[in-house]
Order: structure tokens, then sequence, then C-alpha cells
């Protein structure tokens, strides 16, 4: 989308405050189904066609984990961390922040405490 100059269109898609006109929102749409896969492109096709904006929300919605097989791996993940003997301090710490942000983009609440 930088490539075509086309990054104005998808910028700030949760605010009503869109900078993009209707023929680049149309543009945005011909050069993104043209790297969909068939699933994705199957998803966008009805409710979103020659609109750039509502597919890529729909493809946001859709692959987001926020379902609740999509957080149970990493909460598994996070509450039976442990450390290996060969692990280095910064690939334990890693892993555990990976686990903990796939949570956050799942909207899931973190605390301190595991009770």
């Amino acid at each position: 989308m930088r490539i075509r100059n086309l990054q104005a269109v998808f910028k700030d898609l949760d605010t009503d405050d869109i900078e993009a006109d209707e023929s680049q929102n149309e543009e945005a749409s011909a050069e993104l189904i043209q790297v969909l896969d068939d699933r994705s492109l199957s998803l966008i096709i009805r409710d979103a066609k020659n609109d750039g904006r509502k597919a890529l929300t729909i493809l946001r919605n859709h692959y987001r984990p926020t379902g609740k097989p999509r957080v149970i791996t990493p909460y598994t993940q996070l509450t039976s961390l442990v450390k290996s003997k060969q692990e280095s301090i910064t690939d334990y710490i890693i892993r555990a922040e990976t686990a903990a942000s796939c949570l956050r983009d799942a909207r899931e609440l973190i605390s301190c405490s595991l009770r």
C-alpha cells in the first residue's frame, strides 16, 4: 500500500476521520484482493466489494484471536512457563512477553496474581 501511496486509506480505521477519498478506497480494495488467499477473499467479497477499509476491518476482526480456543493456548503457555537450564533469561522473558501480548491482543485481562 505504501508503494501505491494508499496507506492513508487504512490509517485510523477505528475512527470516523477518513482522509482518503473513495477512488483511493476502491484502489486499495483492488490491491488488497490481489494478495489474499481464497479463505480471506471469501470473507470479504460479498460484504466489502470495492471497499478497502471495510475489507481490512472484516479481516482484522476475523483473524484477531478473541475466541476462547484462541485464548487458552497463550494462557496455558503463560501460566506454565518454566525456564529451562540451557535457556537464557532473555529467551525466557521473550516467551513470556509473547504469550502476554497474545492475551492483550485478545483483550483478555492479565493480572499479577493467577488465583
